[in-house]
């Protein structure tokens, strides 16, 4: 049974005295009186039938039954204290602010449908979700900037955890006219023999191509860099490039190239929500995140 309002604020009055050993600077940091605070001590020790204090001039010890009570007092108190948080964030979903951020290949498939979703359900919430760099999105959950990341598995920082979405393949991408467009699998070996665009080094996907490149021993001829997807796409639509790109980012922006599949090796990676390890996680946050696996489960990127 839950204790009555009357019973939590003995609790209350009992762990602050134990905090401060002195029933004056108790009362004093309670905003009662030192009498009133001593009256509801007593009436504490009366209901439980033992002394909770030894009474030592102004200063005061716990007993064997205080000592006893006071872990149990204060995961009552915290608890509660949770539970309130908890029901006020509740009534919070009908307004406040989300902060998000995801990575390129997350962001242009499939974030329109979790923001129309998560919107149409919470329309007193105002969500930014701004398509970061994974270490722009790790740092952001560090500092606090942001409430909840999409990046990949496992994170770069030991501040952070994450919860696996799911793993995506990189891909060969060409125009639908390049000379490539009819193969349906490349080795890394050959792919590298044509001029490539490639995202710039400091993002991760260019980074595990370059890791790929490595694995195969090969050299790649790296003739563009950019810092987007979109960019990389439009660019070869008009030139007689080939890219490596994960196969996702490719969703609603596949007209005029065309995927195949790399193989020897096959750059693969885990995509997932990130979190600040042991922080608390608003439940607007985590509705968001409940909308990210739904929809990815409906695409069937995610099981």
């Amino acid at each position: 049974m839950l204790p009555s309002d009357f019973e939590l604020r003995h609790l209350r009055y009992f762990l602050a005295v134990a905090e401060l050993a002195h029933f004056t600077k108790a009362a004093r940091q309670l905003h009662v009186t030192q009498p009133t605070l001593s009256h509801q001590i007593r009436q504490l020790e009366d209901r439980l039938g033992l002394p909770l204090f030894d009474r030592v001039g102004r200063q005061v010890r716990l007993t064997a039954a205080g000592q006893a009570l006071r872990p149990y007092a204060t995961r009552v108190l915290r608890e509660l204290d949770g539970a309130q948080a908890e029901l006020g964030e509740l009534r919070g979903l009908k307004r406040g602010r989300l902060r998000v951020g995801v990575v390129q290949t997350v962001n242009a498939c499939v974030v329109p449908d979790i923001v129309s979703r998560f919107t149409a359900a919470h329309p007193g919430i105002q969500v930014s979700c701004a398509e970061l760099a994974v270490e722009d999105i790790e740092s952001g959950l560090e500092s606090g900037r942001l409430d909840l990341g999409v990046g990949f598995l496992p994170p770069g920082q030991a501040g952070l955890e994450g919860e696996k979405l799911f793993t995506e393949e990189l891909v060969a991408v060409v125009s639908a006219s390049h000379p490539l467009a009819r193969r349906r699998v490349l080795r890394v070996a050959e792919i590298v023999r044509e001029p490539l665009v490639l995202l710039a080094p400091r993002f991760c996907t260019r980074q595990l191509i370059d890791r790929a490149f490595a694995a195969a021993h090969v050299v790649p001829r790296v003739q563009l860099e950019m810092n987007s997807i979109e960019s990389i796409l439009a660019t070869l639509r008009q030139a007689p490039l080939a890219s490596i790109l994960p196969a996702l980012a490719l969703c609603r922006r596949d007209i005029g190239v065309q995927a195949i599949a790399l193989t020897q090796p096959t750059p693969r990676r885990s995509v997932g929500l990130l979190w600040r390890r042991g922080a608390h996680r608003p439940v607007a946050a985590r509705a968001f995140a409940d909308a990210t696996t739904a929809i990815l489960r409906e695409r069937g990127v995610a099981r």
